[in-house]
């Protein structure tokens, strides 16, 4: 049943914070991951701008790392990287997208984490196919030493090719092994990794699952939605329904197993504002929202929309919840939640989530960025909501919402900034409370240009986030000058 109540206590929370909402446009989405680089026990941040170019070459692409620290993140303990950077495999090209995806985890076992990073965009040398995935390896120092390039199985294939290979990307348990393994998207393939074994570059897929032309997969995540010790793959997208009316949308649940990857089916999250179909699903993040060793899948959904003008659609857009069981995703339990306030034309609420513990009390919160939001008559500023975790669900009490207008944020609420384009949560300080990381991708900083993007860090507490020791940075902060890349707006998948 659709959650009615939070609107009416989001409103409260929003009078509160001397804010008029009305939401409007926005996109992408983020999973959380607690990066550790250098070992040092506290998680780095990794903010990515596939549109940076480099080195003259139009869209190549930047990762920038910040290390967490008992100060939590400043661009003074950072490092950007390209595939033109010292140990970085290849070479910087343009329209390589390097950094339109990336995730964390310790690959080779070595107590470091690892860093994988999609270039969907790059072509294979002597092959049809386009894009590959970089391994940068943690160490004492962070990202350093030699990397290593991954491609699609059909890259060697004279017979076929890929498109979009490594559009999407996880590090997750998959066999139970209790090493972490690669999993990524193409345009029609979802490919699964052995354990890379001596940092060795695989030369073919353990599984894959192919969607042929009935489903275009989109988002990717996994998490441990069984308690089964293992980590199960969730693959979103729209699926050629028969000429259905608005189309629908297939949740795709797959599980490691000796045959290949075993699809599972899971409950749909409800039909769209005009009742036509399942609403799209923008982004998805998964975690332990109600503390009971199960995963949950939070899901962001944005309906079709009568028009659509500028960045975003006219839709108000929701956030889903399919509850983890011994049974499955959604078995027993699923929520819907509408954006602060009530649905509003525009809102595009969910466009980007992300699951973490914000107060450190064993429940994960979600972060659900409303980018288009209009803010004290400004539209598309943009806003953040956060909603807590708690032994029965989700809950309304305590949310939490943030932009540029309210006391403590850096920056000035403009028109088209879309903050919450992407969310991120970890615990970048290392105090036990996860923090809010909230990318603006159309931020304009250089003089002249309107998407430079940028970047802020919301420090959590037991009581929720805080804006004390707020921070915001952009691609000026780490030296850079390009304008209109969208610095930063890749957190996270």
């Amino acid at each position: 049943m659709r959650t009615r109540t939070l609107a009416a206590a989001l409103a409260v929370a929003t009078a509160a914070a001397g804010l008029s909402l009305t939401l409007a446009p926005t996109a992408s989405a983020a999973t959380s991951a607690a990066d550790d680089f250098n070992g040092d026990g506290v998680a780095d941040l990794v903010v990515a701008t596939p549109h940076a170019p480099v080195d003259g070459r139009t869209d190549a692409g930047s990762v920038t790392v910040l290390y967490g620290s008992a100060d939590g993140v400043s661009p003074a303990r950072s490092t950007t990287l390209t595939q033109n950077s010292a140990g970085v495999p290849g070479d910087a090209g343009s329209y390589h997208l390097f950094g339109a995806t990336h995730a964390g985890g310790d690959l080779d076992a070595d107590g470091y984490t690892d860093l994988v990073v999609g270039a969907p965009g790059e072509a294979v040398r002597y092959s049809s196919s386009y894009g590959t995935l970089t391994v940068l390896w943690g160490g004492p120092d962070g990202l350093s030493g030699d990397g290593m390039t991954m491609v699609s199985p059909y890259a060697t294939s004279e017979w076929s090719a890929e498109k979009d290979y490594g559009k999407k990307v996880v590090v997750a348990d998959l066999d139970g092994d209790g090493v972490p393994q690669i999993a990524t998207l193409s345009r029609t393939n979802l490919w699964a990794y052995d354990d890379l074994a001596g940092r060795t570059a695989p030369t073919d897929a353990a599984r894959f699952y192919n969607y042929g032309s009935y489903i275009q997969p989109r988002t990717l995540t996994a998490g441990d939605f069984t308690g089964a010790g293992r980590a199960q793959l969730v693959v979103t997208g729209p699926e050629n329904c028969g000429g259905t009316p608005g189309g629908c949308q297939d949740t795709g649940v797959y599980t490691w197993s000796d045959s290949g990857l075993e699809a599972v089916s899971v409950p749909g999250p409800g039909t769209d504002a005009s009742g036509t179909g399942e609403a799209p699903t923008v982004s998805v993040a998964a975690g332990d929202i109600d503390g009971d060793g199960h995963a949950d899948l939070v899901t962001g959904h944005v309906p079709a929309s009568a028009t659509t003008t500028g960045e975003y659609s006219d839709a108000a857009g929701s956030v889903h919840v399919r509850y983890g069981s011994a049974d499955g995703l959604g078995a027993h339990r699923t929520a819907t939640l509408d954006a602060p306030g009530g649905s509003r034309s525009g809102d595009n609420f969910g466009a980007s989530v992300a699951v973490g513990d914000v107060t450190g009390d064993g429940y994960a919160d979600v972060a659900a960025g409303a980018p288009g939001a209009t803010v004290r008559g400004v539209p598309g500023t943009g806003a953040t909501v956060l909603l807590k975790g708690t032994a029965t669900g989700l809950t309304d009490t305590g949310a939490q919402v943030f932009h540029q207008a309210a006391d403590g944020v850096p920056g000035t609420a403009e028109a088209d900034d879309w903050f919450g384009s992407a969310v991120d949560i970890a615990d970048l300080d290392g105090d036990g409370t996860a923090d809010l990381t909230v990318a603006a991708k159309g931020e304009d900083v250089l003089t002249g240009s309107v998407r430079d993007g940028a970047d802020w860090v919301l420090y959590g507490s037991a009581t929720g986030l805080t804006t004390t020791g707020a921070t915001s940075f952009s691609a000026r902060d780490f030296g850079l000058t390009h304008p209109n890349a969208e610095f930063g707006s890749v957190l996270g998948g």
